[in-house]
């Protein structure tokens, strides 16, 4: 974009908003006005981001940290909006700097895209399912589930061509990972903000996380069982980049970012996130081809897990206590309600191949008039939900994606990868999804902000490792 267009459309945005603030001064709404007041310094960062794909990447990372917060304080108001926007921009930057003849390196791997786009067709095709209420309903599900996975692949390959750019989005990512831990300590030792008492008491939040055994908390996640997923995907993420960084300042920081997560991880009181480390830590080891790191870390893996599942150890905390309860699932009363609500759902099942349809599964489906005695049971994962708004066949096409795509990224870091920095890297990124992905077997988090973009981005970057590979010397 040139300069002259630039400026025009900088002085056009910024009059606007001025417009826009006058009006709600003067009728008195000063909270948006005051919101407002930053417009012109994001006008500017607007405009340099079409000269700089990786800021404008930024963007959708900072719209992904702030979807969440958002939802605290906004009941009612499409929030997702805002990284519909992020995407469009990215896009448009992409097709102007191709337009604009500025060459950049190729990264993209059309097996990735063509099957998540087979996916996306798939959910596509639901629109015509005979149980959608309206196509509202169906676009904003079909967002969610494929649509921001096939783009946000697309933009992550176009954008990040080296490893330094690589880095920016762990670096993004960490910072976010501080944020949210010191918020957690906020809650924890200082109380509540307005956005979290909106929650607790206006979104019903209270209900779920004060409960009889202590507080469940949430930092500035949607709820306690994001906030504790994430957390457990940044332990393995950070942890496994600790582990293979160099530089002595940046291994303290990422093991120290780790060290939060994992508080953060037990703070949220979600049983369902303690297998993302575990899962997460096995998988790496599979990956990591080095023997000298495999014994110790699957030694204290072995040891954490045993005296979890065999002792009583710790047994007086209320974190430890809950956690213990995920190797005694019968004792565990939620785990059997959930299972005896899946029992209840595959009778129903049987009759929908395709499911009930997108977004019309437990209360998203009442709330748009279904009261199918389908919808009068919980979900209560994402994978179960899957099953039930997209039915067997849907269910069997989305793990089938996600097994390639899981098996190709093993298969690039075991066999492809020559810079043992890079591939430590990958390992962490793909380990880290890896345990989230077997948290969605019993939590719906896999595809919630900000965890569905932080999943999307680092399948992306594994894929495309091995082009930034070959701009790398092998022992960098």
């Amino acid at each position: 974009m040139s300069e002259k267009w630039k400026s025009a459309l900088f002085w056009a945005v910024t009059l606007a908003l001025a417009v826009v603030m006058a009006v709600l001064i003067s009728s008195g709404k000063l909270p948006v006005a005051a919101v407002l007041c930053v417009a012109p310094v994001v006008g500017l960062a607007l405009t340099k981001a079409f000269d700089d794909k990786v800021l404008a990447f930024s963007f959708i990372l900072l719209a992904d940290f702030t979807i969440p917060v958002l939802e605290h304080y906004i009941n009612g108001m499409s929030i997702g909006l805002l990284m519909d926007f992020m995407i469009v921009l990215n896009l448009a930057i992409i097709i102007c700097s191709r337009f604009n003849g500025i060459k950049s390196e190729n990264n993209v791997t059309l097996d990735m895209i063509a099957a998540i786009g087979i996916w996306l067709l798939y959910c596509l095709i639901e629109v015509f399912n005979p149980n959608m209420r309206s196509i509202g309903v169906w676009l904003s599900a079909v967002r969610s589930m494929a649509l921001y996975f096939l783009m946000i692949t697309i933009i992550v390959q176009l954008a990040i061509t080296d490893f330094r750019k690589m880095m920016i989005f762990l670096k993004l990512w960490s910072a976010f990972v501080l944020v949210a831990f010191i918020k957690v300590l906020y809650q924890k030792f200082v109380g509540w903000t307005p956005g979290d008492v909106f929650f607790l008491n206006v979104l019903d939040g209270k209900r779920t996380h004060i409960i009889y055994y202590g507080t469940r908390y949430f930092s500035v996640f949607s709820d306690a069982a994001n906030f504790g997923g994430s957390m457990g995907m940044a332990v393995v993420v950070f942890a496994i980049a600790g582990m293979h960084t160099e530089k002595i300042g940046e291994r303290i920081y990422y093991f120290a970012v780790a060290g939060c997560a994992c508080i953060g991880m037990f703070m949220s009181g979600t049983r369902s996130a303690l297998p993302v480390p575990v899962a997460g830590i096995m998988a790496y080891l599979v990956l990591i081809k080095d023997y000298k790191k495999m014994v110790p870390i699957g030694l204290v893996c072995a040891i954490a897990v045993g005296l979890l599942a065999f002792t009583e150890i710790g047994q007086s905390n209320t974190a430890i206590r809950r956690a213990r309860t995920i190797f005694h699932r019968e004792e565990d009363l939620s785990y059997l309600v959930r299972k005896d609500n899946q029992r209840a759902l595959r009778g129903y099942m049987k009759e929908l191949p395709f499911g009930n349809g997108l977004g019309m599964s437990a209360g998203r489906a009442q709330r748009n008039g279904d009261f199918s005695p389908l919808t009068y049971y919980p979900t209560d994962s994402w994978l179960v939900q899957l099953w039930v708004e997209t039915g067997i066949v849907g269910l069997c096409l989305y793990l089938c994606v996600m097994m390639y795509i899981f098996v190709k990224c093993a298969y690039i870091i075991f066999f492809k990868l020559k810079n043992k920095q890079l591939a430590g890297i990958c390992s962490g990124l793909l380990s880290g999804v890896a345990g989230l992905f077997v948290m969605s077997t019993n939590n719906e988090v896999f595809t919630q902000f900000p965890n569905s973009i932080l999943v999307y981005v680092s399948l992306a970057l594994v894929f495309i490792s091995p082009q930034i590979d070959e701009r790398m010397p092998e022992d960098e």
